[in-house]
């Protein structure tokens, strides 16, 4: 396919560009795909407010990396299950030749991007022709989420604690009770947040209420011993509240697991008596894997939450600087880009 595209150019801290590019010429195992929708995802935020390096985001680059696409061009050594027309979900770090190191910069921000060795169920998994593209760009995201919490094969009469009702706290939230579960909640200080945890089937916590040591119990219940603790199976980070996580790990009873899905920049406190005597557990969980990428469109094609209620600001490409700045600005859970608005 010849011709120009738009894409979305990052040039470093608070300053994003629109620019006309060569639309990619494809290689005999790749696929051309139109991006029909795109997510604005906390990594592009943070290049944008804080730099890209550590982001694997660079200046003058095509970035973004969550989206939904249709097949429009397809190589001679393709295989038949990839078909033109077919709506996929692109698995970012594994959509280049290069992998996890090019997947910020896999172009989402871009109406076409080239799918290197091109794979289905690996780098591209195709999708029900009806399901809800709003709700699809979804995927990538509720796949971190999900990854981090079904690591874990959580029991359904597990209790389960989510901190932080952001995109990736509600998708863990939502990943568990997609599964079965019932015994979920959502801490956090913000009540729209809230709210949303308790329509995708959440216990809605805030934590300006109270004590959180004694709502817990107040909702879970005690485990009996010395220091009488919260009944809580497992806590997942998705705040990233060093504060917020160092009180938690003091709330560890016998058995307790902890799932850490955010990023810190610094130290976190932990009180090792805590763990000695309840020989509690820590796990780090990063990305996802085609099995978690599998059940997430399983959740979205069959509306087991309503997981759409996380977008909460449409942009056209044309607006895509203004994007940009509202994701940036804390006041949107999930900020899309839609193709089809132009």
């Amino acid at each position: 396919m010849e011709g120009m595209m738009k894409c979305g150019i990052y040039k470093g801290i608070k300053e994003v560009a629109i620019e006309e590019r060569p639309i990619p010429q494809i290689g005999p195992k790749d696929v051309l795909v139109k991006v029909l929708r795109a997510g604005i995802c906390g990594s592009d935020t943070g290049a944008y407010l804080h730099g890209g390096h550590s982001y694997g985001i660079f200046e003058n680059m095509e970035f973004g990396h969550e989206m939904v696409a249709k097949i429009i061009e397809k190589g001679e050594e393709v295989a038949d299950n990839l078909n033109l027309g077919d709506i996929v979900f692109v698995e970012p770090t594994k959509a280049k030749k290069a992998g996890i190191g090019m997947a910020d910069m896999c172009g989402a921000f871009s109406e076409y991007v080239n799918v290197e060795n091109a794979e289905r169920n690996v780098n591209l998994y195709v999708l029900d022709k009806e399901i809800n593209l709003d709700e699809a760009v979804l995927v990538e995201p509720v796949a971190v989420g999900t990854n981090g919490v079904i690591m874990q094969e959580p029991g359904l009469d597990e209790k389960v604690v989510v901190l932080g009702a952001g995109t990736i706290g509600l998708s863990a939230a939502a990943g568990l009770i997609a599964r079965g579960l019932k015994n979920v909640a959502v801490v956090d200080i913000n009540e729209t947040r809230l709210e949303m945890a308790k329509q995708l089937g959440a216990i809605a916590i805030n934590g300006k209420d109270g004590d959180l040591h004694e709502q817990l119990i107040n909702i879970f219940g005690s485990f009996p011993g010395y220091n009488p603790q919260p009944d809580v199976d497992m806590y997942v980070d998705a705040a990233g509240a060093p504060a917020l996580l160092s009180k938690t790990f003091n709330y560890a009873r016998e058995g307790s697991r902890y799932v850490v899905l955010s990023v810190y920049g610094g130290n976190l406190t932990i009180n090792p008596g805590a763990f000695i005597m309840s020989q509690a557990k820590i796990y780090g969980s990063r990305g996802y894997t085609p099995a978690t990428i599998t059940e997430v469109i399983d959740h979205i094609t069959n509306k087991k939450t309503p997981i759409g209620l996380l977008v909460t600001k449409k942009y056209k490409p044309s607006e895509f600087i203004e994007a940009m700045e509202e994701a940036s600005s804390g006041r949107q859970v999930k900020v899309i880009i839609d193709y089809e608005m132009e």
